[in-house]
């Protein structure tokens, strides 16, 4: 029987593809991950003892992207792949793939995942209607929670190469460092903005909102998509209630909903989370988003 839909050829793929022979690899690791961190974090704890891919493609949300039978048997042929934990990338639910090479990285620190509370469908473009799921997702927006996934990394690599276990050690110390160092960047941004209300435009910043204590609401807006007038009546009944003077985004919004969100009292400024490759270098993207939410904060009470 041939295998159609995308979800039943991964079924009928049964069994594993067969990794990369040593030689061709130059006795590297394959690892693959599911987003932008994890392939950050496997790329600084790694260096050069590991070969790390992230096949999605650029413009794509990796959260609810499904790669095609191709892919998955890339996957499946791996040493390692790095998973997000909370219910993202839930196409691997759906694959075969092998349980040995399967890392959790949020599997140490489930007790401080959160619950989603907006079950609200709706759409990213191609990636078609969803709903953000049970669980939120966007770990890495809180860096102890990232710190967390980085150390589930080096163990998987230490478990697999461990003659190399030092050497693992030291680089993640060296990226804990930083991600301490953004931490408390984070926090001065929060200290800046000194509990003024904010208004977010995607429920993808419960980590952030959560570390940070920050007085947050949350619409369901694309930053490429000019939103519906049901949807400013929602923000304006938002803003009665919740006075807000910054309205932030995953990335730049259409000039037209700047100028429209200005109009209600709103200057919009973007916190990109980041889970698809960001512009440069990840920790440098998450320290720009400090220092631009630390920019805009309200210099009036």
């Amino acid at each position: 029987m041939l295998c159609g839909a995308l979800l039943v050829s991964l079924a009928c793929s049964g069994g594993e593809a067969p990794p990369p022979d040593a030689e061709s690899t130059g006795g590297r690791l394959q690892v693959f991950a599911v987003n932008e961190p994890l392939r950050y974090f496997a790329e600084r704890i790694g260096g050069d003892a590991v070969e790390v891919h992230f096949p999605a493609p650029a413009g794509v949300d990796p959260a609810h992207w499904s790669p095609d039978p191709d892919t998955v048997a890339s996957y499946q042929g791996a040493d390692l792949i790095l998973l997000n934990g909370a219910g993202y990338a839930g196409w691997v639910t759906r694959a075969t793939l092998p349980r040995s090479a399967l890392v959790d990285t949020t599997g140490a620190v489930r007790d401080r995942l959160l619950a989603r509370s907006d079950g609200v469908t709706h759409q990213h473009g191609p990636s078609g209607e969803h709903t953000h799921g049970a669980k939120a997702f966007t770990t890495w927006l809180d860096p102890t929670l990232a710190s967390a996934q980085a150390a589930a990394v080096a163990d998987a690599f230490a478990s697999r190469r461990p003659e190399l276990a030092d050497r693992f050690a030291r680089d993640r110390a060296a990226l804990e460092a930083d991600l301490l160092d953004l931490d408390a960047r984070f926090a001065e941004a929060a200290t800046a903005l000194d509990g003024a209300p904010l208004i977010f435009s995607h429920p993808v910043y419960d980590y952030l909102v959560r570390r940070y204590d920050l007085d947050a609401r949350s619409l369901h807006w694309e930053p490429d998509q000019p939103p519906a007038a049901r949807e400013w009546r929602r923000l304006e009944t938002i803003v009665r209630r919740h006075p807000a003077r910054l309205l932030v985004w995953e990335a730049e919004p259409l000039a037209d909903t700047v100028r429209r969100a200005a109009e209600l009292g709103l200057e919009s400024v973007v916190f990109a989370p980041c889970g698809n490759r960001c512009e440069g270098d990840w920790l440098d993207a998450m320290r720009s988003n400090a220092e631009r939410l630390a920019a805009a904060a309200p210099s009036e009470p």
